[in-house]
């Protein structure tokens, strides 16, 4: 291994031990507060005062559980999302075929009933975007 490499290991290992750590509040022997990460023989009432680590490090954790928490509430989202619009589309689809039976009540073609619950159920299932002249369907289907 090179010396740049043992240099950066030593480095590393350094700076990784002196960013992690605790600190102490004592008194020491002649009465004087003394702030240490090691208390010593001789010092009396230390208390922990303050616990720490690489903040760095701190971060990556909470993040790495923030972005776990937030990918599993998206998928829950996303989810739901869908079932919402499967039972909308689902319901669009129901209102075309209402409308069908009632198309061949005032018209005797059955062909222009197939075709406009046809296009009736494109527009269902292209979320609205399509053209069609029952098109209210879908947006009745989002209060139902």
């Amino acid at each position: 291994m090179s010396r740049l490499g043992i240099a950066l290991c030593i480095v590393f290992t350094v700076t990784t031990v002196a960013l992690s750590g605790e600190i102490y509040i004592c008194v020491d022997g002649h009465g004087n507060t003394v702030v240490t990460s090691i208390p010593q023989d001789g010092m009396k009432h230390c208390v922990l005062k303050d616990s720490y680590q690489d903040q760095s490090a701190k971060e990556s954790e909470s993040e790495n559980k923030n972005v776990a928490g937030g990918e599993d509430k998206q998928v829950e989202n996303k989810e739901e999302d869908n079932k919402e619009l499967e039972k909308r589309i689902e319901n669009c689809i129901n209102c075309c075929s209402e409308k069908k039976r009632v198309c061949y009540n005032y018209t005797a073609n059955d062909r222009l009933c197939i075709a406009e619950q046809q296009n009736c159920t494109e527009t269902c299932n292209s979320k609205g975007t399509a053209p069609s002249s029952w098109s209210d369907c879908w947006s009745k289907s989002e209060n139902q």
